[in-house]
């Protein structure tokens, strides 16, 4: 039976989870609204399977995002073989026994399927059991015996490795909690698409792990900058630098999201021109990076901030196109001569 959602304490949203994980399979915070019967609901789906599930509000995206809390948690619990966390409506997992990207895979199709994050968690749970693979039975001998010690080794040395992380992505988020509040969302949302690039790029594919790379950077640096500039009590410079960088990053973030460059890297047979769509949006992603990295030049010099990059035309020419598409299709409903097309 699942334990009733336990009040927030001060240790925070991802210790309170940790805590409640070792006593039962299923803690649902109680900023989320019907907390006990989510939680029954999932503790049912779940049953006797090795699998930890955690549900936040956003608020808990302070802390992280849905994917660095999954990695926390199961550093925190290593007896599952598998977290699943919701924060708001955003879905990520992660399992020792799949094989690596699975999971979040999983998590991340079943939040697009889904209507509602209790859905999305109810089918994400589901898959994952159908695909765990059992365990295997085997009588009791030296050869299992030193394959158990091994891994146990194994897992020790990258649990030190995961604390290191985690108290690593602790650090980030106490940093981005100093950012302007509009900064602040997007930054955790490209934290959180940071892990799902690297799934895709796992599988092979240079361009998503060479984006997770960047985009992982690209945050940092927006923390920096914002950091800096409130070091040196430059007001005014953060104004204008929240202004500039909420504006570019919406557009990056967007254009960066599950629903475009990612669902294009996954499935560039469903997309038109993908190629020219990666290069459009991964041009935009080193515009914005070059410059960040120029305006901390200028907050450490002392100097104004100066802002160069565009993202108006991030979409490319397909936009001078689409412009052109709906000036003929206006053209002949209003029965006048249709534009020439742009030259290409």
């Amino acid at each position: 039976m699942p334990v009733p959602p336990i009040p927030l304490s001060a240790n925070g949203y991802v210790d309170d989870a940790a805590a409640a994980l070792q006593g039962s399979n299923v803690y649902v915070s109680n900023e989320v609204g019907n907390a006990s019967t989510l939680a029954q609901q999932l503790d049912q789906q779940v049953g006797d399977a090795s699998i930890g599930v955690a549900v936040f509000s956003e608020n808990a995206g302070l802390e992280g995002s849905a994917s660095d809390i999954v990695s926390e948690l199961a550093a925190a619990n290593p007896g599952y073989d598998t977290i699943i966390v919701a924060v708001g409506d955003d879905v990520a997992a992660g399992s020792r026994t799949l094989q690596a990207g699975e999971a979040l895979r999983i998590a991340n199709e079943s939040e697009q399927a889904s209507d509602s994050v209790d859905a999305a968690l109810t089918q994400t749970v589901q898959q994952i059991i159908a695909v765990t693979p059992q365990a295997e039975q085997g009588g009791v001998d030296a050869g299992p015996v030193v394959g158990i010690a091994v891994a146990v080794a194994l897992l020790v040395g990258a649990g030190i490795a995961v604390v290191g992380a985690v108290r690593a992505r602790r650090r980030r988020a106490a940093a981005d909690r100093g950012l302007p509040d509009a900064v602040r969302a997007q930054v955790a949302t490209l934290r959180g698409l940071v892990p799902e690039y690297a799934a895709v790029g796992a599988s092979g594919d240079a361009v998503a792990a060479r984006a997770a790379q960047e985009i992982a950077i690209l945050a940092d640096n927006v923390t920096e900058l914002f950091n800096r500039l409130d070091r040196r009590s430059a007001a005014d410079q953060v104004d204008i630098a929240a202004v500039e960088y909420d504006d570019k990053l919406r557009k990056l973030t967007a254009a960066l999201n599950r629903d475009y460059l990612l669902d294009v890297l996954r499935h560039p047979n469903l997309w038109d021109d993908p190629d020219d769509r990666v290069r459009e949006v991964q041009g935009a992603l080193d515009g914005v990076s070059t410059e960040l990295v120029e305006n901390i030049k200028q907050v450490n010099a002392r100097r104004g901030l100066h802002f160069q990059v565009s993202l108006d035309g991030l979409i490319g020419r397909r936009k001078e196109l689409q412009d052109w598409d709906r000036a003929f299709d206006q053209a002949s409903e209003d029965g006048t001569p249709p534009p020439s097309a742009p030259r290409r």
